[in-house]
C-alpha cells in the first residue's frame, strides 16, 4: 500500500488540505481531489493511514490508481468525505465503538473502531482476526431503520465475543440501545 501511495497519488498532493470538498480548489489540469483513508480492520497494524492529504488527480490517473489498489487484498470503497459518524453497542460495563462511513454506492460502511475502550479492546482484538475477511466490516444500507441497526451491531459483537474460550456470559446480550448512535 506505501508504495501505491508513494508512487501514483503523493506526486499529485496538494500544498494545503481543502476546507470544502464540494467546492475544491484545483490544482491545474486536475479534475477533482481525492482524499484517500485506509481503515484497517487488523488490530495489530494501524486503525487510519493516509488520512491528512488531499491529491489532485485527472480521471486517468484516478483510474490507474484504482486499477491498482483493486489489485490489493481487502474491501475498497468510494466514500463521501464530510460524512462520518460513530456507533456504540454496550456490553455489560465494556463499550463497543464503531466508525461509519458512508459510500458512493449508498451504503454504510461499519467497523469496530478501537482505542475508545481499552478493555474492550483487549476482548476483541485477539477475536478479529478469526473471523473471515469480510466478516469484519458491516455494510448497511443508508438511512435505514436505527433498530436494524443496532441489532446488527450486536449481533455483530455478540458473535465475535462468541469465538472466545473465555467465559464473556457478563458481555452478551445485554446492549443498552441509545438512540442517535446512527
Amino acid at each position: 500500500m506505501n508504495h501505491l501511495v508513494r508512487s501514483l497519488l503523493e506526486p499529485y498532493e496538494g500544498q494545503m488540505r481543502q476546507a470544502d470538498h464540494l467546492n475544491p480548489i484545483l490544482r491545474q489540469g486536475s479534475d477533482f481531489i481525492v482524499n484517500f483513508k485506509t481503515l484497517e480492520t487488523n488490530p495489530n497494524k494501524p486503525f487510519e493511514t493516509y488520512a491528512f492529504a488531499d491529491y489532485h488527480l485527472t480521471q486517468a490517473q484516478f483510474d490507474g490508481f484504482l486499477y491498482q489498489l483493486r489489485k490489493l487484498k481487502g474491501t475498497h470503497v468510494l466514500g463521501h468525505p464530510n460524512i462520518r459518524g460513530h456507533a456504540e453497542v454496550l456490553r455489560g460495563d465494556l463499550e463497543f465503538q464503531f466508525l461509519v462511513v458512508h459510500t458512493q454506492a449508498q451504503e454504510e460502511l461499519i467497523v469496530y473502531y478501537p482505542r475508545q475502550d481499552f478493555a474492550a479492546d483487549k476482548l476483541l482484538f485477539p477475536l478479529i482476526p478469526l473471523l473471515p475477511p469480510q466478516d469484519r466490516r458491516i455494510l448497511l444500507p443508508v438511512g435505514g431503520d436505527p433498530f436494524t441497526k443496532q441489532q446488527t451491531l450486536e449481533t455483530w459483537i455478540d458473535r465475535v465475543l462468541s469465538l472466545s474460550k473465555q467465559d464473556l456470559s457478563a458481555y452478551t446480550g445485554t446492549s443498552q440501545y441509545r438512540p442517535g448512535n446512527f
